[in-house]
């Protein structure tokens, strides 16, 4: 028996020795780290030469929305130029001098998450100060209960301070970027930081990465976000939603001895999954410019103390005097720049587990688009559905399946949609199938889906819809940071038409029009897209250019061929912002299905005409639009202790809309005769059309005045290519 044991007792002692081998050389291979680690800690201390400084900042904060497939449509900018002065006994002053703001529609300030200032002026020293520890108006004190060091920021271990071990494990470290600084070239190592498991008690922590100097160990930049341990949330609350604040501090190398604030990103995003894979984001950026270091003398007795004064020190963010705000014009950045280029999946790897695309497979309640939960039309009526995400992530790297499905109340109809997709490198694949209303209007803005809010208490539904089952195949190919979209796709569609189900809407209202005439039949579908600058519309505030352009074609009971094309862009020039948008379209065919035709009017970008009063299977639209934001009224409004309204900054707008519709075949002629519910050339006594081509160009101009950052539109519209009268116009937005 001994001897049947001993190869196996020699077998373990030999697994012994490798992993007591593999362990000395895991730990050989950390000393570079920790050297890098201690060495970066020792210079971390704030330095005893710095005594202060004082520098201009300016800030961008975009709110906009990541949608599902990735894009990102801003929805509001503000940008504020601030002075700030710091000393290293604790004194903090950051002043807005000056502000600005360009918002698509009613939105409350986003200064209203910023009761104290939102720089972090020094990533020296033991402990970041980081978070608004509570609602108190700024610069007064907080009460005792409130906070016991009296500060109005709460303290986070810093991973390079003094006992860092005892909160954080690092990986990392390798030289992954050569940087240079004037005439000095500086390579940086990239270090992974994480919490310990075992950290008890409440404490804030960094988790995310830090780049070091590694030839002097000093801190270059903070990527990551703040986690409080000990801090639980309920099963339900992980289930219902993630929110989570990014942050990316750069600092950058001053007189060639320290490392201060280069510029800073602040990063709020949010997401319920059960209204839909998109993301509420909130973006902060500030750049620094013109610093002066050492600008303050403090006296003996206060340096003595100064890091106990630090540690206490709040942070106030005051404001100039109105007249001040209405005249500052010293901006370095146009409007948008400051945060154009970014994107919220900058953060992808640090994110939330929900969000990411490795780990063990991940189940969850999960709809694409709010629209899939919950919506309501004059056909459908309200709609109401739930949805599901089924991501494989390390089972199956990439492949994601995800199903809805819901009921429309009123039209007594299931409907819903499968996929299955896979994402590798810059290719994604997929396959889709399910049944869904669709809107046929034509030339539509990038974020319209439908408006559940105007046609269900406005009695205001200016869509025309078509029941379509489908069954598709599709490859879709990033290009570049976003720069380009290329997608084909192949497949088997069916439609038919649903008539109205309501008369108005069920608060009241003006009655419903008829929902618009559809061919019925079934076809093959083959399309390509090709989308330059996804990000870009003249819809957005984010400056630049973008195209779109697109082909269909169909085979069977339907048949046709589809063309459209689109420019926009936007561009902001001081106190005036210019945007411009131009579609062309062309539909073929032997008997065009009449929801491929394109059609024109009051909400297809002729203000001062009908809703859908033109039709025609060959159409173009244009529209542009010169905003100018007076020096008047520049402050932001403050309501109560803790809201902020954007500034009133009343201004001018002038635009001109044209839109050509024609039908030049007879065959685009009868599909226009058809887009009239119940069409019958055999009784052509009682019939009449809903709509026509244009027979000429036509073209709309609107005058009025803006306010709140553009956002809010009063004035007039009137026809110019006949004699018209000049008719109110209301708008939220920057269409017209």
């Amino acid at each position: 028996m001994r001897l049947c044991l001993l190869p196996l007792r020699l077998l373990v002692l030999l697994a012994a020795a490798q992993l007591a081998a593999a362990s000395r050389s895991d730990a050989q291979a950390s000393r570079p780290l920790q050297r890098l680690l201690e060495d970066a800690s020792r210079r971390n201390r704030l330095p005893d030469s710095l005594i202060s400084y004082k520098a201009n900042v300016e800030t961008e904060i975009a709110v906009l929305l990541r949608r599902e497939e990735g894009t990102e449509a801003v929805t509001a900018i503000e940008q504020v130029a601030s002075a700030l002065r710091w000393n290293r006994a604790g004194q903090y002053e950051q002043r807005v001098q000056g502000y600005r703001a360009q918002q698509l529609g009613a939105n409350v300030s986003m200064l209203s998450l910023f009761q104290t200032g939102w720089i972090n002026p020094v990533l020296y020293g033991n402990r970041l100060r980081v978070r608004p520890r509570s609602a108190e108006s700024r610069g007064r004190a907080a009460p005792a209960s409130r906070g016991r060091d009296g500060s109005d920021t709460l303290p986070a271990v810093h991973p390079l301070a003094t006992d860092r071990d005892q909160y954080y494990t690092y990986s990392g470290g390798d030289t992954i970027v050569v940087m240079r600084a004037g005439d000095r070239t500086i390579p940086i190592a990239h270090v992974r930081v994480q919490p310990r498991d075992d950290v008890k008690g409440q404490v804030v922590l960094f988790d995310g990465e830090m780049d070091l100097d590694a030839s002097r160990g000093t801190l270059v930049r903070l990527r990551g976000h703040f986690v409080r341990t000990g801090a639980s949330r309920s099963p339900l609350g992980r289930t219902l939603a993630d929110a989570v604040a990014f942050v990316e501090y750069e600092n950058g190398e001053r007189y060639g001895a320290y490392w201060l604030p280069a510029k800073q990103r602040i990063e709020l995003q949010a997401n319920v999954p059960l209204l839909g894979d998109g993301r509420a984001v909130v973006r902060i950026v500030s750049r620094f410019f013109d610093m002066e270091v050492n600008d303050t003398v403090l006296d003996a007795a206060t340096l003595a103390k100064a890091d106990s004064l630090r540690a206490l020190a709040r942070r106030p963010l005051t404001y100039a005097r109105t007249d001040s705000l209405a005249r500052f014009g010293s901006w370095r950045n146009a409007i948008g720049t400051i945060t154009g280029g970014l994107h919220a999946d900058d953060f992808q790897d640090i994110a939330p587990d929900r969000w990411r695309a490795t780990g063990p497979p991940r189940f969850d309640l999960s709809a694409s688009r709010p629209a899939d939960v919950m919506h309501f039309n004059r056909v459908e009526g309200l709609y109401t559905g739930l949805g599901g995400k089924w991501a494989l992530r390390d089972a199956a790297p990439g492949v994601v399946v995800r199903a809805n499905a819901g009921y429309a109340w009123s039209e007594q109809t299931v409907r819903g949609r499968l996929s299955v997709e896979r994402t590798r490198g810059a290719y994604t694949f997929e396959a889709r199938g399910g049944r869904s209303m669709d809107i046929t209007n034509d030339f539509r803005a990038p974020l319209d889906s439908g408006n559940t809010f105007a046609a269900l208490f406005g009695s205001l539904d200016s869509y025309d819809y078509v029941s379509r089952n489908v069954g598709t195949l599709s490859v879709l190919r990033r290009v570049g940071a976003r720069r380009a979209l290329i997608r084909a796709e192949v497949g088997y569609g069916d439609d038919r038409y649903r008539a109205s189900q309501f008369v108005r809407g069920p608060f009241g209202g003006d009655p419903f029009r008829a929902n618009h005439g559809v061919d019925e039949g079934s076809y093959v579908r083959t399309a390509a897209l090709v989308v330059w600058h996804p990000d870009l519309a003249a819809e957005s505030l984010k400056p630049g250019l973008g195209a779109r352009l697109s082909f269909e074609r169909g085979d069977g009971t339907l048949s046709w061929q589809r063309a459209e094309l689109r420019l926009s862009g936007r561009r902001p020039v001081g106190p005036f912002v210019l945007l411009g948008r131009g579609d062309v379209g062309l539909v073929t065919g032997a008997r065009i299905p009449s929801q491929q035709l394109f059609e024109l009017g009051k909400y297809q970008n002729l203000p001062a005409y009908m809703d859908k009063e033109f039709a025609g299977s060959r159409a173009a639209a244009v529209r542009a639009s010169l905003q100018y934001t007076s020096p008047f009224l520049r402050n932001p409004i403050r309501l109560g202790e803790r809201f902020w309204v954007p500034a009133i900054a009343p201004g001018l707008s002038v635009g001109v809309q044209s839109g050509w519709a024609d039908a030049p075949t007879a065959a685009a002629r009868e599909s226009v005769n058809r887009l009239t519910p119940g069409y019958d050339p055999l009784q052509l006594a009682q019939w009449a059309p809903v709509a026509a081509a244009t027979g000429r160009v036509r073209a709309s101009v609107t005058a009025g005045v803006r306010f709140f950052g553009n956002g809010l539109f009063l004035g007039a519209t009137r026809a110019v290519d006949q004699a018209a009268p000049w008719r109110a116009l209301f708008g939220l937005g920057q269409q017209w």
